[in-house]
């Protein structure tokens, strides 16, 4: 799966672009409002970005109500997460998801590398160090 591949939306519907020439590595979090590890990994990977700077951190939303989302962000304030709506469900449709969380990593070249089913820790110098090795 390439991420140019997929089109995300901010939670008004627009479209989004979300590669940039400087990102190394793109985290994409398949995460919901009602799900109990979605919520407690996300202070972890809010601050990944402090220690990878030239990381991105996409949340993708698979509430049924857009608005869980947008409360849920509204009421946490994390700073480094981009967060995006999957309306139709048409982004988690390319992916096979088993649940949620679930995270897919991507290179600078786009291309999904790693898959992460559950919750992790993901500011972990083990997590940050492999991550840095691939």
């Amino acid at each position: 799966i390439l991420l140019n591949n997929l089109d995300f939306y901010d939670y008004k519907g627009n479209p989004a672009e979300v590669i940039n020439q400087e990102t190394d590595f793109y985290i994409v979090n398949f995460w919901a409002s009602w799900c109990a590890p979605c919520i407690k990994e996300m202070k972890s990977l809010d601050k990944l970005s402090d220690k990878l700077p030239n990381l991105k951190i996409i949340t993708l939303s698979q509430d049924s109500d857009i608005n869980d989302a947008i409360l849920f962000f509204k009421k946490n304030n994390y700073e480094n997460l981009e967060n995006y709506f999957d309306f139709d469900k048409n982004i988690s449709k390319e992916f096979t998801l088993r649940g949620l969380p679930t995270t897919f990593i991507f290179n600078n070249k786009l291309k999904a590398f790693a898959k992460v089913e559950g919750i992790i820790d993901w500011e972990s110098q083990e997590f940050i160090d492999w991550l840095k090795e691939n």
